[in-house]
């Protein structure tokens, strides 16, 4: 919680943000119409925010209504966590400098992935708890201290309304270190093949911050395969327990649990082509 609080402080003043100085046009030109283009643009943007997976749904939650496409949203959303400057440095020296090890979290990191909530009762209810998600108080003629305001009041809404997602996802996640036993994992980690199910399985109850789980990965390094730890730290900044409290408060059901099959599905593919290789 200490430590994803921070990150998740500066997702929500980068959502507010966006909201109060950044027009949808400004948005909406910046990311081609093309799907794919789409996609490659958002995740090299999304490689120069020094943001954590801690805050990002309230981000993308903010990008799509600004009238930005959905794929384009969630391609930022998952390549931001984990390909942005600070991971890569922290992950550099959590692995003494292994480049291969950086390259492949990096390069692995490049997926692609309909819509928000749109009944009537779930929408107002976005709108109440988020308070200004449209862009109702956006207008050219606000003065920038009324801007700076409504940033402020829209980024504590914002905290307070993804704070207790995070807070819940924590204590499980806690829950999920104390309860399961480290030597059984380090047993399943001499399979190649299992031990990529246990290390994803474990990113997802653990729960950790991006900028920190590269040190959780280096512990194992000696005895997980280097497709299992590329798998946890790839897999752990896109779908986690905590995060998915967030993306289910904030998509449809249908669309969570299509988006977790596939990035599920990508990264046990990857990590057992890197064991493999």
């Amino acid at each position: 919680m200490i430590e994803a609080f921070p990150f998740m402080l500066l997702s929500v003043i980068v959502s507010a943000s966006l909201n109060n100085f950044v027009s949808e046009n400004t948005i909406r030109r910046i990311i081609p119409k093309n799907k794919f283009f789409s996609i490659i643009i958002a995740c090299f943007i999304g490689g120069i925010f020094p943001v954590c997976d801690c805050g990002m749904v309230p981000i993308v939650r903010r990008l799509v209504l600004k009238g930005v496409p959905l794929p384009a949203a969630m391609a930022f959303m998952l390549a931001a966590p984990i390909i942005n400057p600070v991971v890569g440095a922290a992950t550099a020296f959590a692995f003494r400098a292994d480049s291969s090890v950086v390259l492949l979290r990096l390069g692995t990191a490049f997926f692609s992935g309909n819509e928000l909530k749109t009944h009537r009762q779930e929408h107002h209810h976005a709108h109440e708890c988020c308070t200004h998600t449209t862009d109702d108080h956006h207008h050219p003629d606000h003065s920038v201290a009324d801007k700076f305001v409504n940033t402020v009041r829209d980024a504590s809404n914002e905290f307070f309304e993804m704070g207790k997602y995070l807070v819940m996802g924590a204590m499980f996640g806690a829950l999920a270190q104390i309860t399961l036993p480290r030597g059984m994992l380090m047993a399943i980690g001499q399979n190649s093949i299992l031990s990529i199910g246990v290390m994803m399985l474990f990113a997802f109850f653990i729960s950790v911050c991006s900028a920190a789980d590269a040190f959780i990965a280096s512990s194992f390094n000696t005895i997980f395969p280097v497709g299992s730890l590329v798998a946890f730290m790839v897999f752990g900044p896109m779908i986690d327990l905590k995060n998915l409290f967030m993306l289910l408060h904030t998509f449809r059901m249908r669309f969570v649990f299509s988006l977790t099959v596939i990035v599920t599905i990508l990264c046990a593919g990857a990590g057992y082509i890197i064991n493999n290789l």
